[in-house]
């Protein structure tokens, strides 16, 4: 099979010549979605039973890094299509995926997935609806997904005195209304328009437990579920966007000739230290995500979504506290 990481790099200059018309019409343009289509990276998380690359943690973690690096916005839209598709495809039922993968398509996913829908159980399936933003990489995706709150007689059902049951589910894009409202300073090419799911039926096999369910296809490291699958797409954004920072800002640091002499040695000083201390730091977290890989994340001896001891909070993204100690946050939320 190919090598993901290589098509990535081999990607690079179509990313970033693409760039700026990213910018300019606010979604992913037309030659990297079909460059990614043929490379199947929208397929980097599906599982090879159903011709996706079904890439480990390490690998999606580098593929993310390097299209981040290349381009943000394009990077972004990749890990959020790639990602939601690797939910789809391992979480959702047999007959969801027949629908969605039969006859070898690879189709592309996008959609935001904390439950700001309903869904109301009813016969062989639930009853959605929902208005969602953020719905990044949504123009070129076939099937369009959301987060609902399971609801009883009104009001959410509840798996604990803490926690609702909280279904995902998808539809083909047909059956969305997307209503734009997508005018940012960042990020504008991520397309992550709003979009509406007016009421309707979906079977079953088409939703999941976002936070309970056990992937029913793939390899033993999707048992991390769906925040931890989600976690490696935007650990490879930090890593990447954090690896283009200085590299961009490099060549906006004033010249001697500019500035006053001590000034402008003071200020030349000040950004190269700056810059060494944030490639050290870049380094330490790309060691850190890529050590959390395979067995050093998932206890083979338990079941589904069973987490080897510290793990869970080593796959949170990391910030620093008032006295510089590291300190985990909490995971986020596909996709905000």
């Amino acid at each position: 099979m190919a090598d993901p990481a290589q098509i990535a790099r081999d990607l690079v200059p179509l990313v970033e010549r693409e760039a700026e018309t990213s910018e300019r019409i606010a979604t992913m343009p037309e030659p990297v979605v079909t460059a990614f289509r043929e490379a199947k990276l929208f397929a980097l998380q599906v599982p090879s039973s159903l011709g996706g690359f079904e890439a480990d943690f390490e690998t999606a973690l580098g593929v993310y890094e390097t299209i981040c690096r290349a381009d943000a916005s394009t990077g972004w839209s990749l890990l959020a299509n790639a990602s939601t598709s690797g939910f789809a495809s391992t979480f959702c039922g047999d007959d969801a995926i027949a629908a969605m993968f039969g006859d070898g398509k690879l189709p592309t996913h996008a959609g935001q997935f904390s439950p700001r829908g309903t869904a109301v159980a009813a016969d062989g399936g639930y009853v959605v609806s929902g208005s969602y933003s953020f719905g990044s990489g949504s123009a070129h995706a076939e099937w369009i997904g959301g987060g609902t709150l399971e609801m009883v007689d009104g009001a959410p059902r509840m798996l604990t005195p803490e926690r609702p049951a909280i279904r995902a589910f998808f539809v083909p894009r047909d059956r969305v209304e997307f209503t734009g409202n997508w005018d940012v300073m960042g990020l504008v090419g991520t397309g992550s328009f709003d979009y509406t799911v007016p009421e309707q039926m979906v079977d079953a096999s088409f939703t999941f437990d976002l936070i309970g369910d056990a992937p029913q296809r793939g390899a033993p490291m999707y048992r991390i579920g769906v925040l931890g699958l989600a976690a490696i797409g935007h650990a490879g954004f930090a890593l990447g966007v954090g690896r283009r920072a200085p590299a961009v800002a490099a060549p906006r640091v004033p010249a001697a000739r500019d500035r006053p002499a001590d000034l402008g040695r003071a200020a030349r000083r000040h950004f190269h230290r700056a810059r060494a201390l944030a490639a050290r730091r870049a380094a330490a977290q790309r060691a850190h995500h890529r050590d959390l890989r395979g067995g050093g994340v998932l206890d083979p001896g338990a079941g589904p979504h069973a987490l080897a001891p510290g793990a869970r909070a080593g796959l949170r993204p990391q910030r620093r506290g008032a006295a510089g100690a590291s300190q985990p946050r909490a995971s986020p939320s596909p996709f905000r």
